[in-house]
């Protein structure tokens, strides 16, 4: 627990736990809606899939902050999945005024056209779905899949298959049909595909109606497993025969281990941050302080960490700077690898904050908070220490110099040692873990910066695919891809009243003032 915020500050703090479970009680009792929980039973009703603070207009938080005007009705943004109507669709909707919510409104977009339900996210519901439909589609695979690789997909208790979807779902308005990608179910399943990937058209909202479309095997397509597993019985498969994986030092692990050939100490702890006089900021709340700094923050659901009024010395420097995506395009010769283009807030980016590890992810001396979502859940869940908040020396002095007095010896020596106050997170979507981190420097520099790690989203190595990235192991291709990641950066300087503008600098040829004749 830590001590409330301040007033201004709390305009922007995450909704509680306890402002959570009010919305979706306000919500579910609100007969016209017809919601039901979200887990279990089938995908064609209507869910509450997402509860998240709905920031306040810019206009009416400045009136607030700055002029002494009325403090804004907070409010809560909730996204709806209608998929038990005529005409599904995704719909967002205002709710407020919390704690108390009595009424609701919904957001429209540009162009005023509902979300079509084929563009939603995916649910663990739908998730559970695709598994059985999966189950039953590969029964005919079964002897090609535990000869070729030790493992099968339906009744396998210990030898298991799994898989990884890939999105777009689809290559045209409306449809919702994944390539899903088997893999062994081991210690890094994700660089362990086996050569097959599945195409499935799950676009209606009665699983009984999902169909397997096309198969990819080992560089050829198929129509049906049908197909795939009578070319297997007659012998005129090209099989990937893969080597069964060991039981101890799996490439793919994350299990420590080799040895570096200097010798240098290893069993003993590295360098490590410590605090000797006590913390040098000041936390109350969702409001942090440091040096000349002060901001207020919050973590959302949907995209992660949001800044909010962003000061130096008292003088306003940002608005907002947040995150807002990440993407990563993909290029291959298997047909997941070729269609992937990840969007990542699609993919629940914000809501995938678990905890950090003191020591590993944050120095054992930060201050660790929980965050709390309502994603894809019939209630609010905790997140334990999923956001850190450390004072980090840079290593590099802020500014030095040496003054000589070019005779060996000199005037004076002046420096600062170099630290910078470290706000942070990560994002585990999938295979990825994306580390978050704001950074505050006592000379007036904000950066804002993230760090990709976790599995490399890999494919099934073939001859043909070296064209799209480089073979990493016997078996797997690591494809080639590009990583965007987006930031809303809302500038304040001197004012809201400002511009943006980009300048070029280009050579100027003129006489030399001092030397007649040169250029």
């Amino acid at each position: 627990p830590t001590a409330p915020p301040p007033d201004k500050a709390s305009i922007f703090a995450d909704l509680s736990p306890a402002e959570l479970r009010a919305v979706r009680t306000f919500l579910m009792s609100c007969p016209e809606l017809g919601l039901s929980p979200s887990r279990g039973g089938p995908l064609a009703k209507n869910t509450l899939f997402l509860v998240e603070l709905l920031p306040p207009k810019k206009r009416l938080a400045l009136r607030y902050l700055d002029q002494g005007g009325p403090r804004p009705r907070r409010q809560a943004r909730a996204v709806v999945f209608f998929g038990g109507q005529a005409e599904p669709n995704v719909t967002e909707f205002a709710v407020g005024p919390l704690p108390r919510p009595s009424s609701y409104r919904p957001l429209r977009f540009k162009g005023g056209r509902a979300i079509p339900f084929t563009a939603r996210p995916m649910t663990q519901l739908e998730y559970e779905l695709l598994h059985r439909t999966l189950a039953e589609a590969m029964e005919p695979l079964y002897r090609l899949l535990r000869d070729s690789t030790g493992f099968w997909y339906h009744n396998c208790s210990q030898r298991c298959l799994t898989f990884s979807d890939i999105a777009p779902r689809g290559l045209a308005p409306g449809e919702r049909r994944s390539w899903l990608v088997l893999q062994r179910f081991v210690e890094g399943f994700f660089l362990h595909p086996v050569g097959l990937e599945v195409l499935v058209d799950h676009r209606d909202p009665d699983p009984r109606r999902w169909a397997v479309q096309q198969l990819w095997y080992n560089g050829q397509y198929f129509s049906s497993p049908q197909e795939l597993a009578e070319r297997y019985e007659r012998g005129t498969l090209a099989v990937a025969r893969l080597a069964e994986p060991p039981s101890r030092q799996l490439f793919s692990s994350y299990e420590p281990r080799g040895r570096f050939a200097t010798g240098t100490p290893t069993e003993v702890h590295g360098a490590k941050v410590c605090e000797p006089q006590g913390r040098r900021y000041r936390l109350r709340g969702n409001q942090l302080e440091y040096g000349g700094w002060s901001l207020a923050f919050r973590l959302r659901s949907s995209a992660g960490l949001q800044l909010f009024d962003l000061r130096f010395n008292g003088e306003r420097l940002a608005y907002e700077v947040s995150v807002q995506e990440a993407i990563a395009f993909y290029g291959g010769h298997t047909p997941a690898a070729m269609q992937t283009k990840y969007m990542d807030a699609g993919w629940g980016m914000g809501s995938v904050t678990y905890e950090l590890a003191r020591g590993i992810d944050c120095p054992e001396a930060a201050t660790y908070l929980d965050a709390h979502h309502l994603y894809d859940a019939d209630g609010p869940v905790r997140f334990s220490s999923a956001i850190c908040v450390f004072e980090l020396p840079t290593g590099v002095p802020l500014r030095r110099h040496f003054d000589s007095d070019f005779q060996g010896g000199f005037h004076f020596y002046a420096g600062l040692e170099g630290q910078a106050l470290v706000l942070r997170t990560t994002s585990t979507v999938y295979n990825y873990d994306y580390i978050w981190d704001f950074l505050l420097y006592p000379n007036g520099v904000m950066e804002a910066k993230v760090h990709a790690t976790g599995f490399i989203h890999a494919t099934f190595y073939t001859p043909q695919g070296r064209r799209y990235g480089s073979r990493v192991h016997s078996h797997l291709l690591g494809n080639l891809h590009t990583h965007l990641v987006h930031y809303k950066v809302d500038l304040d300087i001197a004012g809201t009243g400002n511009s943006f503008e980009t300048m070029d600098v280009r050579f100027e040829n003129i006489s030399n003032p001092w030397s007649p004749g040169a250029r």
